[in-house]
């Protein structure tokens, strides 16, 4: 296949050449022009076979069948009765616009053809109809289908389809759970997985992406995870559940691409990786053809529900798996820090990575990184655990702090060589949580998380204008915050709060936690069994 493409390339751009040898540039745009004029004053169109991979009938013909129906001179039903490998056609061989043109048609065909069938079938019978149809196919062709179709009827025909999907993976023996995820911190911690595990009726499975450094995968082995490696392995079996802790599909490998995932085999469950607290809401196509979304938060849900066009009648709130650990009275932690002093105070400091990204504008990396070095050096009375948000390094890089990732690997390393200090990314974060006395941090999501120890929290904040929620506000009420360039605040708050332990705010943390954050006394359970528990009801699966 390369070497055919290759001979195509070659062949086009001779037959360029050629065109630019034979004619000059002056000639040639006057016959562009004059072709694009007669087109316009004769409504003909004009098909340039340059732009046509490869050049033949087929190709030849869905492009211009396109240009027909574009032009108002086919109509749908014509399209659709032509051939089904129009579509196929383009999508195999041409651009990426012309990907994204094929869906729109393609979307906007079958919801006109439900309103032509509208008018002589019912509602339902309609619907029946398009259930037949997409559930064939992959679940990009739902997700572009969201786009033209009213909300009462996409979310009825998503209905319907899901309880098909639902029989067919019944019927399977034991039932395929993959959780997949773009980064080691994503991970939500090991209770929902092992409940699953714990169960026959399912096989879970941990999908690293290939990038993925040798050091995760033997982490999550010894806690005794089943982990798929792409690296060494072929591709793996159908997995009946996705569960998604990462939306963004462009970071997705090919086999947790929604175009390579079929409706009838596969449900899609998706969890967030951290708390949503800005009032910048995402919206990726993964919301629109989840069979559940599971929401750390009541107002999480209910700001998702006021947003999305479809108001997410598959989303819950079931807490925070990742947060479970904090609520078990048995739960041991341990994590290795270094100590000069027997008495010195743990403290992590969590360097967000949006120094100057295009919405989230929270970093203060940028004024205080030399300093926040300097001081740890300079104070042995504390340990420290330096744990940046893994998209720093590209950040950092980026917006020239450092001239190469080499000189950042270098200023991690020299955290990691202090006697008082280690440099830590990546799951499993808990543990460090759990045994620090506190935490320096300008991210949101940390700012939710780090309230499930009830310790205390200096937030750095920066002059951009940033579009909190009202959750994270009522948060920062119990934090004590500091401005990022304010190196003399920063470090009057940590002799203040941490080495003298005066925690004046811990009442109000309290306060806040108990009505906004106590999510097993809003559920009666931790996040992990609820969603466990909800995804077994919904199967419909006969008690153990």
């Amino acid at each position: 296949m390369k070497e055919k493409n290759n001979s195509y390339n070659s062949k086009q751009k001779g037959v360029e050449q050629s065109l630019k040898n034979t004619f000059n540039a002056e000639e040639l745009k006057t016959f562009r022009d004059t072709v694009n004029r007669v087109g316009k004053n004769y409504k003909l169109i004009f098909i340039n076979l340059l732009d046509v991979k490869p050049v033949n009938a087929a190709a030849t013909t869905t492009l211009l069948s396109v240009r027909f129906y574009l032009k108002g001179i086919l109509s749908p039903k014509d399209i659709c009765a032509a051939d089904n490998d129009f579509f196929n056609v383009l999508e195999k061989y041409f651009s990426a616009d012309y990907k994204i043109l094929t869906h729109h048609i393609f979307c906007k065909l079958a919801y006109e053809d439900f309103n032509r069938l509208s008018e002589t079938l019912s509602k339902d019978e309609c619907i029946s109809l398009m259930v037949s149809v997409f559930s064939e196919m992959t679940y990009d062709c739902l997700a572009n289908l969201s786009v033209t179709l009213p909300k009462d009827i996409y979310n009825e025909l998503m209905t319907r389809i899901f309880n098909i999907t639902v029989e067919n993976i019944l019927r399977k023996d034991s039932i395929n759970v993959g959780f997949y995820f773009t980064s080691s911190q994503h991970w939500l911690g090991d209770d929902l997985y092992n409940l699953f595990a714990q169960d026959e009726r399912f096989e879970p499975t941990v999908f690293l992406p290939t990038w993925s450094l040798l050091d995760d995968v033997k982490k999550y082995k010894m806690h005794g995870l089943n982990v798929f490696e792409f690296k060494n392995s072929p591709e793996p079996p159908t997995q009946n559940i996705i569960v998604y802790l990462n939306p963004y599909q462009r970071l997705a490998i090919p086999f947790f691409k929604l175009e390579n995932i079929k409706v009838k085999q596969t449900l899609m469950v998706f969890i967030p990786y951290s708390f949503i607290l800005s009032t910048h809401l995402s919206s990726t196509p993964l919301y629109n053809v989840c069979w559940k979304m599971f929401f750390p938060s009541a107002m999480a849900l209910e700001k998702y529900k006021q947003s999305n066009k479809f108001g997410m009648p598959r989303g819950v709130y079931s807490g925070y798996p990742k947060l479970d650990v904090f609520f078990k009275p048995d739960a041991k932690f341990h994590f290795d820090w270094k100590m000069v002093r027997p008495d010195a105070k743990k403290i992590i400091w969590a360097p967000h990575w949006s120094i100057d990204s295009g919405g989230a504008h929270q970093a203060t990396f940028y004024w205080n990184y030399q300093f926040m070095y300097e001081f740890a050096k300079t104070h042995p009375e504390i340990s420290w655990v330096f744990k940046p948000h893994p998209n720093l390094f590209q950040a950092a890089t980026s917006s020239k702090i450092f001239p190469s990732n080499k000189a950042w690997r270098d200023y991690c390393q020299k955290w990691d060589d202090l006697p008082n200090a280690r440099f830590y990314t990546g799951a499993y974060y808990q543990d460090i949580f759990a045994t620090s006395d506190g935490i320096i941090n300008d991210s949101i999501s940390f700012t939710a998380e780090y309230q499930y120890v009830n310790k205390p929290m200096i937030f750095l904040t920066r002059d951009d204008k940033i579009s909190y929620n009202y959750l994270i506000e009522k948060i920062l009420k119990g934090c004590y915050t500091v401005g990022g360039k304010d190196f003399d605040g920063i470090a009057a708050m940590i002799q203040r709060v941490f080495i003298e332990g005066d925690d004046f705010k811990a009442a109000e943390r309290k306060a806040v936690f108990d009505k906004y954050l106590n999510y097993p006394k809003d559920n009666g359970m931790l996040a992990s069994e609820f969603i466990y528990k909800n995804i077994v009801d919904e199967l419909k699966l006969p008690p153990r």
